[in-house]
């Protein structure tokens, strides 16, 4: 089950690295990672979504986690009332109607813009949880993707 760890770290060199391995010794999948600084001083947040098999998997990870020596606090933020999203960007090679596009982005409102249209390419960036991007690739499938670039996910409690 992919489950979502909200860490907070002093902004240390080496950290991310010892954290990661973590997961690594436990041959637990690391599907996304995020970190960013906060509004203090050299404490930095980061957002690890990982494939945690079982409970127990969990529980061992939640205590590996808390500790190490940079480690401040460890969340499994994964059932609680958070707010996760991820940036897609989307290169899309033309020739194609321009109704068809905006057919199939319409129903993702204000989640989907189009950055950019050049004679070869138009450009799209999309914003939201990482179901509705990958929804998204599938409903674009029938146009030519040439290339995707995806951020990890930032989750805020």
């Amino acid at each position: 089950m992919k489950r979502t760890f909200k860490l907070r770290v002093f902004d240390k060199a080496g950290t991310l690295n010892r954290l990661t391995s973590l997961f690594v010794r436990r041959q637990i999948n690391i599907v996304s990672i995020t970190a960013t600084p906060t509004l203090e001083e050299g404490i930095s947040e980061i957002t690890f979504i990982a494939e945690v098999p079982d409970n127990e998997k969990q529980r061992t990870i939640i205590q590996q986690l808390e500790k190490q020596v940079n480690t401040l606090l460890v969340q499994d933020i994964t059932s609680t009332n958070s707010f996760n999203r991820e940036l897609l960007l989307i290169k899309l090679k033309k020739p194609f109607q321009q109704s068809d596009l905006m057919q199939v982005i319409e129903p993702y409102d204000a989640l989907v813009s189009v950055l950019k249209e050049d004679g070869q390419y138009t450009f799209i960036q999309a914003t939201g949880p990482q179901y509705t991007l990958n929804q998204l690739l599938d409903d674009l499938s029938s146009f030519q993707i040439d290339q995707v670039a995806r951020t990890g996910t930032a989750a805020i409690i």
